[in-house]
């Protein structure tokens, strides 16, 4: 009898401590409720902005394409007036016959370009390099581990947290990942490294030389992306020839015929498929890039040759691209800074166009195919310029 009373008593205080921890997890439930409908919110939010910025990527790339178009357009009904006076001149009985191999327009066809005043750049930037991802411009200043990161659609700047592994590296945006290569100055470096997360990841093998402030511009060829390193400095301080290949997929080094000189600062872009590389002192040198496998077959040294472009008009001018052309940006005349941007034209340089301000060794970078940035630059100080081929 007594053993059945204090079983009932057991079973009582049994079920008021269920129905307590059944109440408190319903407290603790309600009180958890809007912690969990913040996260569903900021998750929500996080979703809608990703959409928007692919919405604006998608609208820039819609918006080079139809620019594109319209150049493409004007070119074609210049054509066209001109072979129709022509055949409008010409005997009707004699046929016209256009030529086997005509010139592409974007090889020859002047730029019109004009240049328009941004947002100004947390430091001076003076030489040093210059990447993008077609969102962000990134930028690492001569003798600084900073990399500055700009936001071309809202012009916002900020410093990338992961600055460079070491000064004076070269930066590119190859196979979706930012890649640093050498730098290190009086103790140069040939490690290449790729950012993950906010940190640097010893990805890749280490080039062949050990160099600081090289040339480095990524093509891709296909499936396959390769990134050229071009010149530089040694730990002596002297300026490098060395030219070399990385192929991406397979990371895998390959050496390249050496520059025929030495340049002092080399900047270099890819235009179609040839590769211009220029330094300070008014001397440049082009080579194809027809040649190259778009495998991962082995890559011979005598795969490219370097062919001298015509004599710079000015020195400590750095290179870009827009449209597909070469062009000069900056640089110094009668001893003193120019605003001039000079493009490559038939063979001869010809000024297409001045920027607001002087500028010397500024940094450059492409935003799209018809966009340009550029940063800084001696008696330019932190100022920014944009530069758009119009009509």
């Amino acid at each position: 009898m007594e053993g059945q009373r204090v079983k009932q008593q057991l079973e009582r205080e049994l079920a008021r401590a269920e129905e307590t921890i059944r109440r408190n997890q319903q407290t603790i439930q309600k009180e958890t409720e809007p912690a969990r409908k913040d996260r569903e919110l900021a998750e929500a939010l996080e979703k809608l902005r990703h959409k928007e910025e692919q919405l604006q990527s998608s609208e820039a790339l819609v918006a080079d394409f139809q620019h594109c178009l319209q150049i493409k357009d004007s070119e074609f009904e210049t054509l066209k007036r001109k072979t129709s006076s022509k055949a409008d001149g010409a005997d009707s009985a004699t046929p016209t016959v256009m030529p086997q191999s005509t010139p592409s327009p974007m090889r020859s066809r002047k730029l019109t370009v004009q240049c328009r005043t941004k947002e100004t750049a947390p430091q001076r930037m003076l030489r040093g390099s210059a990447t993008s991802d077609g969102r962000f411009a990134y930028f690492t200043p001569h003798e600084s581990r900073s990399m500055y990161r700009y936001e071309w659609r809202t012009g916002k700047w900020d410093e990338v947290v992961s600055s460079c592994p070491a000064h004076d590296s070269g930066i590119v945006f190859g196979d979706n990942e930012l890649i640093s290569v050498g730098g290190g100055a009086l103790f140069p470096t040939s490690k290449v490294l790729s950012l993950k997360g906010k940190g640097w990841e010893d990805k890749y093998p280490p080039m062949n030389t050990a160099r600081y402030s090289p040339a480095v511009v990524a093509t891709p060829e296909g499936n396959y992306m390769y990134i050229f390193v071009i010149g530089g400095y040694t730990g002596n301080g002297r300026s490098t020839t060395a030219v070399e290949l990385l192929q991406v997929k397979t990371r895998k080094w390959y050496r390249l015929v050496n520059l025929p000189q030495p340049l002092t600062a080399p900047s270099a872009v890819v235009c179609g498929d040839t590769l211009h590389v220029i330094g300070y002192e008014a001397q440049g040198y082009s080579c194809s890039l027809r040649a190259l496998p778009p495998s991962d077959q082995p890559i011979p040294p005598q795969l490219i040759s370097w062919t001298p472009l015509p004599p710079l008009p000015v020195t400590h001018s750095t290179a870009g691209t827009l449209g597909g052309q070469l062009l000069l940006v900056g640089g110094r005349k009668a001893s003193s800074p120019t605003n001039s941007i000079h493009q490559l034209v038939d063979g001869e340089w010809v000024e297409i166009a001045s920027m607001i301000g002087e500028r010397e060794k500024c940094l450059v970078v492409n935003i799209s195919p018809f966009k340009m940035l550029i940063v800084s630059g001696v008696k330019a100080w932190n100022n920014v310029e944009e530069c758009v081929v119009t009509m």
